[in-house]
């Protein structure tokens, strides 16, 4: 994670969606709570006016009790041009719980825009995302995981 610590301190206007993403697991599990809100569009539906106390949310859900262990990018794709240009970032995040010592993950598909040249420099900024079930996680039941082309199976079928 020591990759994204130049993205954390000096910019991040030239990254990729992908950069950015990956920077924003970093920041999560090294509480660069700066970053996460400097990376976050102001049309996000989480995003609050009042700067300090979303800082002190976000604060207060750094996943302090998960090792946060991998960025697996999935998928990358742009739309459009110009000023009107998405990006998707599709990954699954992985991380430990610090007791129990249970792996868990999920997936996501995160969406990019740029707010214009005057916020955060033109950079890619995270609008929103997508959470799913991750590959061979259990579902939201507990009784069905995604093998690793997506389909639903039950726990402990062939």
């Amino acid at each position: 994670m020591k990759c994204c610590r130049i993205l954390h301190k000096d910019g991040f206007a030239d990254a990729t969606a992908e950069q950015i993403v990956r920077a924003r697991y970093s920041a999560y599990a090294k509480r660069e709570v700066d970053f996460i809100v400097a990376s976050t569009h102001p049309l996000n539906k989480a995003f609050v006016a009042d700067i300090e106390h979303w800082k002190e949310t976000i604060r207060m859900n750094c996943y302090d009790n998960f090792e946060l262990t991998s960025c697996e990018i999935l998928d990358e794709v742009y739309e459009g041009e110009g000023d009107e240009q998405i990006a998707k970032v599709e990954f699954v995040a992985k991380m430990t719980q610090v007791d129990s010592r249970e792996k868990t993950a999920f997936m996501e598909t995160s969406t990019f825009e740029r707010a214009g040249k005057h916020i955060a420099g033109g950079a890619w900024l995270y609008k929103e995302g997508v959470i799913e079930t991750a590959p061979g996680m259990p579902g939201p039941e507990g009784d069905e995981e995604l093998d690793k082309d997506g389909e639903v199976s039950a726990v402990g079928s062939n």
